[in-house]
Order: C-alpha cells, then structure tokens, then sequence
C-alpha cells in the first residue's frame, strides 16, 4: 500500500494543522444539503486536480500521456519540510473534492436509513406519494444533458462543467485520492441497486432503472472500463497501458471496479448487453 494511503489521515491532519482555513471549508462542505452544489464543486475540483496532474506528467517528460495512466499524489515525494504554495493547493483541492464525493454518498445513506425506518415503523406500509428526493438529484446532476448533448461534450465552453462527468470520474480514478475513490464506487453503486433490494425498494425503483439505462447507454464506454481495470494483469509498473487498473499501484482500483461491475449486471439489459457476441468480443 502507498504511503498516501496508508497514512493519509496523518497527513491531512498535519496540513490542516498548517492551513486552518482548510478546516473552514471542509466544515461548510461537510454542512451542504444542496447536491447541485455538491456536484459542481465535485466537478472543479475534479477539472483542477486533472490540469494538475496533466502538467506535472508533461513537466516530468511524460508529454502525450493519458491522463488516466499517471500516477495519484506525484506531490507526496517532495523533499521539502515545508509545503510549497503549489503542494498546498493541489492537496487542499484533492481534500475538498473527497469532502464533496463524500457528503454526497452521506446525504444518499442518510435518505435511505430515514426511509426504511419510516417503512418499518408503519408496519411495512409504503406511501406512493414519496419520492427520493436525494438519490433524483444525484442522478441528475451527476448525468446532466448528457442524452441531449452528447455530441458536443469535446466543444469548450460551450457546454456545462458537469458534462459527462461521471464517465471521467470512472475513467481517472488513479488520478483521484484513494478516499474520492471509494465514494465514487459507492455512489455508483448505490444509484444502481438502491431499486433492488430492501423493505423500501419500491420507492427508489425508478431512480436505479433509470440509472441502469444510463449506464446502458455508455456500456461501451463504462463498462469496457470495469472489465480492463477488474483485470489485475492488465496493468503493471513497467507498462504504460490505458484504462489504469492492476499492478501494484491499482488493487484497490480492481477492487472498486470488480464491485461497479457485479452491481452493473444485477441489471437484466446490462447483463444481455455483456453476453451479446460482439460486446463479449470487445470486452475479452
């Protein structure tokens, strides 16, 4: 296990001992009950610590690297005591954006603890008027105009920040702080089987059909991903391959892929899509 891993909680407490107005901003994420909010902040965050680490992999000679492939907390290895301005940014960018992942997978529990207690308290009785208010919003702010614009996510400005964020997020997860990445598998997971299982699952039905067909739509894509990172020897020290799975540098990585993937084909159109002959093909 990397050291960023292993003793990541150190070293945040550390450089928040540093930087108390890190503190500050984490205690108003960690307050947030807006998801939009949650996930547009998710979205910079993200975009930031991409350019970063895209120009550290350019800097370092690694010109035309994908940014999938380059290697989380290039920043770890600095041989100063003391942080550069630089250091300090990208951290505290990297600390929000797993604050906000987080919050967002707290505030999807937190709806669902709330509604199977109230299920159970009235004897199993469901009301059909109530609707998952938190886990539509994460759906639909995490997958914003992405059926109606998909064409134009590439054309600058010119589309929404969040464009087609979720297939990024699944795409760089080595870029991402080892914590991100756990909440990412868990908010992807939970969109896809809150319908399926427990005393309340009616009442999140619609929310996890409609995210299957989401991800349906971008098998290829979301799916292909799952499959190279679930395989352990697809990727090694010494190679440069695409998608960022396996090795030495990406267990955990084939861990929370092997997880998205059996959510993935709890879904009767996502599991015929992966035994169709030409996408098995493509997969294997």
């Amino acid at each position: 296990m990397e050291n960023n891993q292993a003793f990541g909680w150190l070293m945040k407490s550390a450089v928040s001992a540093l930087l108390p107005t890190a503190n500050t901003n984490i205690n108003a994420i960690e307050g947030c009950n807006d998801i939009s909010v949650l996930v547009d902040g998710v979205a910079r965050d993200f975009e930031t610590l991409l350019s970063a680490v895209l120009s550290s992999a350019v800097a370092g000679g690694g010109g035309g690297v994908n940014t999938a492939n380059v290697p989380n907390d290039k920043s770890a290895s600095s041989s100063s005591d003391v942080p550069s301005t630089e250091t300090n940014n990208n951290n505290s960018t990297k600390d929000n954006l797993t604050a906000r992942l987080d919050r967002i997978k707290t505030l999807l529990y937190e709806e669902r603890s709330a509604s199977s207690a109230a299920v159970t308290n009235n004897n199993g009785s469901i009301s059909l008027n109530w609707t998952p208010g938190v886990a539509t919003e994460v759906f639909k702010c995490f997958t914003t105009n992405n059926n109606n614009d998909a064409t134009t996510t590439t054309n600058g400005g010119s589309t929404p920040i969040q464009q087609d964020l979720l297939p990024k997020l699944l795409q760089n997860l080595p870029s991402l702080p080892f914590e991100a990445r756990k909440s990412i598998s868990a908010i992807f997971n939970y969109l896809l089987v809150c319908g399926l299982d427990g005393v309340d699952a009616i009442q999140f039905a619609s929310v996890s059909t409609a995210f299957a067909a989401y991800v349906l739509q971008r098998a290829a894509l979301i799916i292909g991903t799952f499959v190279h990172c679930h395989d352990c020897k697809s990727q090694g020290k010494s190679e440069g391959g695409s998608g960022g799975g396996g090795g030495d540098n990406g267990v955990d990585i084939t861990l929370l892929c092997g997880s998205m993937l059996r959510s993935s084909l709890r879904h009767a159109s996502i599991y015929q899509w992966v035994l169709e002959d030409a996408n098995c093909e493509q997969l294997v």
